[in-house]
């Protein structure tokens, strides 16, 4: 079972965000975005509010441009939809701002059966986050049933992917947590804690030499990250002994 690791570090969350925005502190959140931007050029989510960032600078080009990407990413995504045709009504192309709309509808009906993806995430968002308390408070079971929870809404989101893979290795399932870190690696290969997670698990398990590979690996993408140096570093102290 183990002690438990040190939590890694977390990107800004929506919510941080959108208190960035709705302050008006819009260099701050611009700064924060476009840097998620870059690492995650097809999360229709990011793409999402840097379109609500710069419609709030009076950017209406660039606004439509995001907007635009994030609808095309997931047709689904109602607010980003809103959020289009309300930029495309701000610059007077009122009927393609209707299109959008009329787009929108037809694909909710399409999906009456099914919960709208940007519900689904809010969702398994706070699925997440009661995971977290429970696991805080050291109810590893109810928290992983929570992590499970948010994952049927959203089984793409790598972050709480690795948060059920964390309770299941404090559980003693460490079969089980390497198998869903796996996944996660394979699902987001740019999101690096599940490699630092799944190296971890390895070295829990006496596969040194396969946690090392997990950590290469995360340093060839990151040669900074703290976390895999100070675990090669550590490796490399106990073969020099």
């Amino acid at each position: 079972m183990g002690s438990k690791q040190a939590n890694a570090p977390t990107e800004p969350s929506v919510v941080e965000i959108d208190t960035l925005l709705a302050g008006g502190r819009l260099d701050e959140a611009e700064q924060i975005l476009i840097d998620l931007h870059q690492r995650n050029p097809d999360f229709a989510d990011i793409c999402n509010k840097m379109g609500q960032l710069y419609f709030q600078k009076g950017d209406y080009l660039r606004a439509k441009e995001f907007l635009n990407r994030a609808v095309r990413l997931n047709p689904y995504y109602t607010e980003a939809s809103l959020n289009l045709a309300v930029t495309l009504n701000e610059i007077g192309q009122y009927n393609e701002a209707k299109k959008i709309i009329d787009q929108a509808k037809d694909r909710v009906k399409e999906r009456k059966s099914l919960i709208d993806p940007f519900i689904a995430g809010k969702l398994a968002n706070r699925h997440k986050e009661l995971g977290d308390i429970y696991r805080e408070l050291g109810l590893l079971e109810s928290s992983s049933e929570e992590y499970r929870k948010a994952l049927s809404l959203a089984p793409g989101f790598a972050d709480i992917q690795v948060r059920l893979g964390v309770a299941l290795r404090e559980m003693g399932f460490i079969d089980d947590a390497l198998e869903v870190f796996s996944k996660a690696a394979a699902t987001r290969p740019d999101y690096l804690d599940s490699r630092i997670q799944l190296g971890i698990t390895f070295f829990s398990r006496g596969f040194v030499d396969r946690a090392a590979t997990e950590w290469r690996e995360v340093l060839k993408v990151d040669p900074d990250n703290q976390r895999a140096k100070m675990y090669m570093s550590f490796i490399r102290d106990q073969e020099g002994r």
